[in-house]
Formats: C-alpha cells, sequence, structure tokens
C-alpha cells in the first residue's frame, strides 16, 4: 500500500506541470513543424506530419506521473494528448506489442489522413502520456481492407491475439451489421490489417418497429464474444459464431444489469478477471468480479449487483462522449478515448473484491 500510495502520490506532474509543454504533441501544432498539413475534416483541425513526432517512446510499464498526488479512481483527462481524428468509438489493448492501444472511429468527416476504415495505433509510456510508434508518428492508421466502416463501434481482441471489429451500430433500427475477424500487423510497419472472416448478425429481440438493436460494446470473455444492447439496463447477448464464413451469427440472450446502468458505449474486464468496468458518454461504473466464474456465469454475477465504484470523465469541452475503453494490461487503471478527440486515464482505485457466495 505503502508503495501505491508513493505511487499514486508522484502520479500526474505531466498533466498539471506549471511549466508550458513545448513537446508537439498531436493537436498542439510545432511552431518548428515544417510541411503541409493535411487537409482537415469538416470540423476539425489540421495538423502538420510534423507535429505527430516527439521524443522516444519510454519503456512500458506502470504510470509514474510525477507531482501531485491523484485520486484514485478519477478519470483525468490528458488533453495533451488529444486524439488526431474524432468520433473514437473503441478501443483494445494489444498482447504482441508492449503499451500499443488500437482504436477506432465510427463516424466524421474522413480525408486520406483521417479514413475511417482502418484501426489507429495509441502507445502509452511511463510517463502516461502518447509516444511514437511509427517512424516518430504518435497515432498512424493502418487501412483495414475488405470491411466497409458502416458504423464501426467496437474493437475486442480474441485468445489467439485476432481483432474483432464490430460493425454493430444501428440508430434506425434496420441498418446491417457484421463482425470482422482481422489479422494484427506489426504497428511499426505501413502493413494493412487483413480481414480473415465477416459475419453478418442481428438481434433477435428487437425493439418495436426495428429489424435489430442499436450496440456499441462488445467484450472476449474465455473464447466467446459477447455484445452489449445500447438501451436501457444494458443487455448482454452471447454471439454463437458459425464454423462458416459469411454465415450469420446467432445471438443469445445472458442477462441484464439490476443495477441502472443504461446505454453503455464500453466494456472491459481486468487481467485477474476481478473488475468488470461499463461506460456511457459521461460515466464509468466498475463491478467486482469472481475470477473463478467463467463465461455466462461470471458476467451474469458481475452484473447482478450494484457498482462497487462510479466516477464521471470531467471534459474540457464539457461533454467528451466516451465510446472506447479497456483496462491497462497487467493492472487496475484504465484508458478511455472520447468522441471529441480527449483520452482519459484513470488511475487504479480501491475497489473491494466481492466474496463468492
Amino acid at each position: 500500500m505503502i508503495i501505491a500510495a508513493a505511487v499514486l502520490a508522484t502520479a500526474v506532474a505531466l498533466l498539471s506541470a506549471t511549466e508550458p509543454d513545448n513537446r508537439p504533441w498531436p493537436g498542439k501544432p510545432d511552431p518548428a513543424a515544417v510541411g503541409l498539413a493535411d487537409p482537415a475534416a469538416p470540423g476539425e483541425t489540421a495538423v502538420s506530419p510534423a507535429a505527430q513526432t516527439a521524443a522516444p517512446a519510454a519503456p512500458y510499464g506502470r504510470f509514474a506521473m510525477p507531482g501531485m498526488a491523484a485520486k484514485a479512481g478519477q478519470p483525468i483527462a490528458i488533453h495533451t494528448a488529444d486524439l488526431p481524428a474524432n468520433e473514437a468509438s473503441g478501443l483494445v489493448a494489444s498482447r504482441r506489442h508492449a503499451g500499443v492501444f488500437y482504436w477506432l472511429r465510427d463516424g466524421g468527416g474522413a480525408t486520406t489522413q483521417r479514413p475511417r476504415a482502418a484501426l489507429w495505433t495509441i502507445r502509452l509510456g511511463e510517463d502516461a502520456q502518447s509516444h511514437p510508434v511509427r517512424r516518430g508518428e504518435n497515432f498512424p492508421f493502418a487501412q483495414v481492407f475488405e470491411a466497409p466502416n458502416a458504423d464501426w463501434e467496437d474493437v475486442v481482441i480474441d485468445d489467439d491475439d485476432n481483432l474483432w471489429i464490430g460493425d454493430i451500430g444501428a440508430n434506425d433500427c434496420v441498418s446491417r451489421q457484421y463482425l470482422y475477424r482481422t489479422l494484427e500487423p506489426d504497428p511499426d510497419t505501413d502493413d494493412p490489417f487483413m480481414v480473415t472472416a465477416k459475419y453478418p448478425l442481428a438481434f433477435p429481440d428487437p425493439a418495436p418497429g426495428c429489424k435489430t438493436r442499436n450496440a456499441e460494446a462488445m467484450l472476449w470473455l474465455d473464447g466467446e464474444l459477447y455484445l452489449f444492447a445500447k438501451t436501457a439496463n444494458s443487455p448482454v447477448y452471447r454471439a454463437v459464431l458459425p464454423a462458416e464464413r459469411n454465415t450469420p451469427v446467432t445471438l443469445l440472450p445472458v442477462a441484464k444489469f439490476d443495477y441502472n446502468v443504461n446505454k453503455i458505449s464500453v466494456s472491459t474486464v481486468s487481467d485477474d478477471r476481478t473488475r468488470l468496468t461499463l461506460a456511457g458518454h459521461a460515466r464509468y461504473w466498475v463491478f467486482a468480479a469472481d475470477p473463478e466464474l467463467t463465461g455466462d456465469e461470471f458476467l451474469r454475477k458481475a452484473m447482478s449487483g450494484k457498482p462497487v465504484h462510479t466516477a464521471t470523465f470531467e471534459s474540457a469541452a464539457g461533454n467528451a462522449s466516451v465510446e472506447g475503453g479497456s483496462y491497462v494490461p497487467g493492472t487496475h487503471d484504465l484508458l478511455f478515448v472520447a468522441e471529441n478527440k480527449e483520452i482519459f486515464l484513470v488511475p487504479d482505485g480501491s475497489v473491494p473484491t466481492r466474496t463468492r457466495r
């Protein structure tokens, strides 16, 4: 506890330092940058190529942010590392590449340097700031071929390190929904993500007048893929993946929250399986989980009670619209991305573990 307190007590210097930050973070143009800026999509600010360079990445590990103490479990906006494109809607940590996270967009304007049918990359250093991933770029992207982005909402990683993209948004109640399985390239290369399977899906219990349900959150757990419908009490469904590609997925209802957790856009489980975290646009909830349970029972137990911790996101713009989040591997820290380009780090909070009955 003393060591953990010391880490948190030293935790946020880079976020609260009084010295001017002269590093050329994305969204903060470098005065010395040379080169033409990429044409901005509507409502976005152009950022020059040179503005996406920074110091060499620090070794990945436990966050150490010297400075004033941070309140455990309270989201901290990393304003010096805004994302280079809006409409972030999904985040997952790589297992093969330390410190690397992938995020995607569910909409917004697109240009050659801000595409939609692509996965973008973040690399976090020990200072809890973004660091270069590829040739000095902080937030490079790689195209995803054969997977048009109608309404991508989430991305998860399976037990074989495949990435699954959920084209599962259906705000109009009728849009076709798909799952895409992709191979992860080396993020330090220009290699694209290759789609190895595509599966159509539709929810078995659509709302009145609809053909399906809108969804924005997925979870890979114990060899199974789960989807959360974005509606009251956030019901969860297990996807039965067919043996043949391009064959419809069957969704089986599993559970819904007893507590008032509605319209979630993020779901993630800690590596030690003691915490299930859900988030909406403005708030997140942490539920204690029983690591001895698996699959459907793991979720039913965790979703059956009240959250053991909850907090809101303090957005500089007033409304962050958080739609992507992931536990930092090997920790209880959380990383979130928002549609308005903000990034939030949630230091480990003191969350009791619910005992099994």
